[in-house]
């Protein structure tokens, strides 16, 4: 680390010395035809003006390359502008002539990892130079340079004369001084368990001290309390984003007159190394969500993706899919705004804001509400958390709907309109607006984070208001994706204002490379279940594939047959168009009709009209359109047309 040419203090970092911090492996040295030694001391994100100075910064290509000259234009001028090093996005098909260009202008080429978004890149540059920020020149800071953590914890405990414990936001320990024979119980628990215990958190939750702590930049001093010594407290902080504290305990003897200083400075020393352990956790959690991600979706090398997550290729497992029901609004919001689930849940955990959860452990109503409001409470804090950025689990039948009323010919209303109801496609009467989006959130949250807890190994990814779950079967029992199901859909029942969710339990299946087919027909499950209540046909909320199998079947073929429908024409096509869109009173009339098999009176009693206002209603048909209903070509395409209209 350097003492020239930087920012703010004038501080820099090598190449060399921010590819070393990279212990995740977010960035990818490509080319370095200068050497790794060049000085870094910033960053350029995308195209940011002639004004800014390029000098000496990293460029991170966000959306700039939209052809191969214009990749080859940018890492040109960078280079004239005095760029350290242009960072891209990494892939195989990567062109050569950047490579070439790179190369001939001399600046590094860097390609960001797949599983990574350019949120992670600007991370670690910060984090890596907060290292230079830290300083050198007094005897903490120094002393922490050769030793990190370990190093610090030990020269803390010398300047506040205090037994110290640094931990990160789950209340790991990450470090600790000497423990002498002195030492409080509390303390010798912490550090032979590796972390707080849970009544420990729940305690100081309660007590409001972990609010306080979250809140405050200020030193927070705990008196003795009976056993419990003496204490003092500060968080780690990154700008607004937490990354851990650091606690000194009087063990035994008092703490020095300038203890509360001395843990300040350590606050800021600990910086740059909380920032490295959070990036390298977070890229093993990148990696983990995307190969899980890849294994549902069976998109890349389903043996890379399963050995990222540490499964067998001969693991008998099974997807369950659970899904809230939100308006358009809130959907598209919770796309491209939700949290990833699971680390939002554990962060909220770790700050104190929920109940604690064990493999196996249930939340029952009472939890379920707690962590609702518990969850709530701090929203909008963001302890630097971040966007899940996961996209490709999209909404059941989104860009495969028969389409919407007055767009010409294939545009054919949903289900809803068919109805005449006015509700959102797969929204209940009766069950008053959708949830709005805190709540969605929270919701998904709370889902996610029961998924997680119902048995060790359970892989958890959320994708906007989906939770998806990848369950082992070790025993061989495909009951317990039933299970799952079961429990998802008893906690939402119990959550308040939770909204409508459906849970689709998949197939079990040989191996987790074959997860995809098993998450295709827990999404069919779900498209069921909400095909079902958009028939009127029941309300279950939760079913496996084997309990819908035909249903899945029926599906399939509506899927096969859209696009022949879309583009098709005549009368059929005429009089399903036109009836819809003034109210649909004639296709529900003959849907009714079909399904009761062609008896006229058990259609009508279903419709509430007397039979000769049904017959007259099919005599229309037949007049008016040139549909006869007794030729069983007509009748089935009739039937699939009526059904395409009534299914999500």
């Amino acid at each position: 680390m350097g003492e020239r040419g930087g920012r703010g203090g004038g501080r820099w970092i090598s190449l060399r010395e921010l590819l070393a911090f990279d212990e995740g492996g977010v960035l990818r040295l490509l080319l370095a035809p200068s050497g790794e030694d060049v000085h870094v001391n910033g960053m350029i994100i995308g195209d940011e003006g002639p004004a800014r100075s390029y000098a000496h910064r990293v460029v991170l290509a966000a959306g700039l390359f939209h052809s191969t000259g214009a990749a080859t234009a940018s890492i040109r001028e960078a280079a004239a502008r005095g760029a350290a090093a242009v960072v891209v996005r990494a892939g195989d098909d990567l062109p050569s002539e950047l490579v070439d260009a790179a190369e001939q202008v001399g600046v590094a080429l860097l390609a960001r990892a797949e599983w990574a978004d350019w949120d992670d890149v600007a991370t670690l540059l910060r984090s890596a130079l907060a290292y230079a920020d830290a300083g050198r020149g007094d005897r903490m800071a120094d002393a922490t340079a050769g030793g990190g953590l370990a190093a610090l914890a030990s020269v803390v405990a010398e300047f506040t004369g205090g037994s110290i414990t640094i931990e990160d936001t789950g209340f790991r320990v990450l470090a600790h001084s000497a423990t002498g024979p002195e030492a409080d119980e509390l303390r010798r628990s912490t550090i032979l368990g590796g972390r707080v215990p849970d009544w420990r958190v729940e305690e100081l939750r309660r007590s409001g001290l972990l609010r306080a702590l979250w809140s405050s930049d200020e030193v927070i001093h705990r008196p003795a309390d009976g056993d419990s010594p003496e204490r003092l407290i500060i968080a780690i902080r990154s700008g607004r984003e937490m990354l851990g504290s650091i606690w000194a305990a009087a063990d035994g003897r008092g703490l020095t007159p300038n203890a509360a200083s001395a843990l300040s400075r350590a606050a800021e020393v600990a910086v740059p190394y909380l920032a490295q352990h959070r990036l390298r956790e977070s890229a093993a959690r990148r990696r983990e969500e995307h190969a899980l991600r890849g294994l549902l979706d069976g998109d890349g090398d389903m043996s890379t993706h399963a050995w990222t997550l540490g499964l067998p290729p001969d693991l008998r497992c099974g997807v369950v899919l659970a899904e809230l029901d939100v308006s358009p609004q809130t959907q598209t919001y919770v796309h491209t705004q939700g949290q990833n689930s699971t680390q939002a849940l554990s962060q909220a955990q770790a700050q104190g804001q929920g109940q604690s959860l064990g493999q196996g452990q249930r939340l029952g109503p009472a939890q379920a509400q707690a962590q609702v409001q518990d969850l709530g409470q701090e929203e909008g804090q963001g302890r630097g958390t971040r966007p899940s950025q996961g996209q490709g689990l999209g909404q059941p039948g989104q860009g495969r709907r028969f389409g919407q009323s007055g767009q010409g010919r294939g545009a054919w209303p949903g289900p809803e309109q068919a109805r005449g109801t006015g509700l959102a496609p797969g929204q209940a009467r009766g069950t008053g607006p959708a949830p709005g989006v805190a709540a969605a959130e929270r919701t998904v949250e709370v889902l996610a984070l029961q998924a997680a807890a119902y048995r060790s190994g359970v892989r958890v990814l959320r994708e906007g208001t989906r939770v998806l779950a990848l369950l082992p079967l070790e025993r061989g029992d495909d009951r317990d994706l039933l299970g799952l199901a079961r429990d998802l859909d008893g906690l939402a029942s119990s959550m308040p204002g939770a909204g409508r969710v459906r849970v689709g339990a998949g197939p079990a299946v040989a191996s987790p490379l074959l997860a995809s087919a098993s998450r295709e027909e827990a999404e069919l499950v779900v498209r069921v279940l909400r095909a079902e209540e958009a028939r009127g046909r029941g309300e279950r909320r939760y079913a496996s594939a084997a309990e819908v199998r035909p249903a899945l079947d029926v599906l399939r073929v509506l899927d096969a047959v859209r696009p022949v429908l879309e583009s098709g024409s005549g009368p059929v096509h005429d009089l399903v168009r036109t009836d819809l869109a003034t109210g649909g009173e004639l296709v529900r009339s003959i849907a009714a009709y079909l399904d009761a098999g062609g008896d006229v009176r058990v259609a009508a009693r279903r419709l509430v009209l007397h039979p000769n206002t049904l017959r007259y209603r099919l005599r229309r048909a037949r007049e008016r359109f040139g549909v006869d209903l007794d030729d069983p070509d007509t009748r089935l395409l009739i039937t699939l047309a009526v059904r395409l209209t009534e299914t999500p």
